[in-house]
Formats: structure tokens, sequence, C-alpha cells
């Protein structure tokens, strides 16, 4: 007596054949903005600095304050002098110009009739000097920046 089931074919709904489709295309869609994200995450983790030879072409050619943005954006990403001994002379030289700088806004400064704001411009001054002084005895043989710096901040 066997019972015969029967098998009933399912080809599905109309609603749930456009179902299949929308979840394979949103499935197909996501895919996409992953990679893509993915993409861009990757391009911007990418970690760009100056390399030694860059900073000092930069120097020679007198762009002393684009030279010195690329030393702190090198610093901010851990190449430093400790790092690779190559950075130590032009670090040296953009550490020298930035105090030099410094120095003269702290010697051309307005003192006033303020005896207070004109001992700390002049204690502001003499630690420049010392850091001028510090970083000239890193700049090695490339000392003969320091004398062009001092030359162009006496001329203005």
């Amino acid at each position: 007596m066997g019972t015969k089931r029967k098998i009933i074919n399912k080809t599905g709904q109309p609603g749930d054949r456009l179902f299949r489709v929308l979840l394979i295309l949103l499935s197909l869609v996501l895919v996409v903005i992953l990679m893509i994200t993915g993409t861009k995450i990757n391009r911007e983790s990418y970690r760009y600095y100056s390399k030694p030879n860059e900073l000092l072409w930069t120097i020679r050619n007198g762009n002393y304050p684009d030279a010195l943005t690329s030393m702190y954006d090198n610093i901010a990403q851990g190449e430093t002098p400790e790092k690779n001994a190559e950075y130590t002379a032009p670090y040296a030289i953009l550490e020298y110009y930035e105090a030099a700088s410094l120095l003269k806004a702290y010697t051309n400064a307005d003192s006033g009739a303020d005896p207070v704001r004109g001992a700390e411009l002049a204690l502001a001054a003499e630690r420049c000097k010392a850091d001028m002084e510090d970083a000239r005895s890193r700049m090695g043989d490339l000392d003969f920046f320091a004398a062009e710096i001092d030359a162009f901040f006496n001329d203005e």
C-alpha cells in the first residue's frame, strides 16, 4: 500500500524571485562599497616623509619655511636623527633657522615701558642663542648655512 508523496515543485512566486534578485544586487553593491572603502583607507594610511637629500635640496634653494614644515611632518611620523643619522645635519640647519627667526622676533619686539616683558624677551632671546649654538654644533660640514642664515636675518 505505499502512499506516494507528491513532491511539489516550488518555483516560487513572482515576489520571491524579485526578492532574490534584489538580495543579490544589494550584496554586490555592498562588496563594491567595501572594496572602495578599503582602497581609500589604504591610500590614507600611506606615510610620506621627506628624505634627507630632499630636505637639503629645499634648504639649498633657500626655501626654509617649507623645509621646516617637512621636518616637523617627518618628526610626527617618527623620522628622527636617532632613527636615521642622515637627518642630523638637515634638522640642525632647520633648527638653527627657526631659532634665528625667533631671535630676530624677540630682539625686535617692543618691550615698551614694561620691565617684566623686557626681561622675558631678553630671556627668550638668550634661549634662542643657546639653541642656535647647539644646532650649529650638529651641522657638521654644513655649518656654512649658519652664516647664510645669519646674513639673511641681519639684512632684513
